[in-house]
């Protein structure tokens, strides 16, 4: 946040993202530890990380999940451009 912040002071193109990741081996783990599944304990980990966020003031451009449907096609994307290059 502050790298960020301090880029666009100087009129510096950037963009800050962040996010939950899903698909971890420590999001699984953590989830076998508590009974529940991967997706029910990033629902219960991104909501107490946006509200930290929010409350710390950190501004991020976007805060999303591993899981969404856009994020998939992307990653799905790259990782075809990259395969078909070698």
């Amino acid at each position: 946040d502050v790298y960020a912040r301090y880029l666009r002071q100087r009129d510096v193109n950037c963009i800050f993202v962040c996010g939950t990741d899903e698909y971890g081996t420590a999001t699984e783990t953590k989830a076998q530890l508590e009974k529940v599944t991967p997706k029910e304990i990033c629902d219960h980990y991104h909501r107490i990380h946006s509200e930290i966020y929010e409350w710390f003031d950190i501004d991020f451009d976007h805060f999303g999940r591993t899981s969404t449907q856009q994020q998939t096609e992307i990653c799905q994307q790259i990782f075809w451009d990259v395969h078909k290059n070698g």
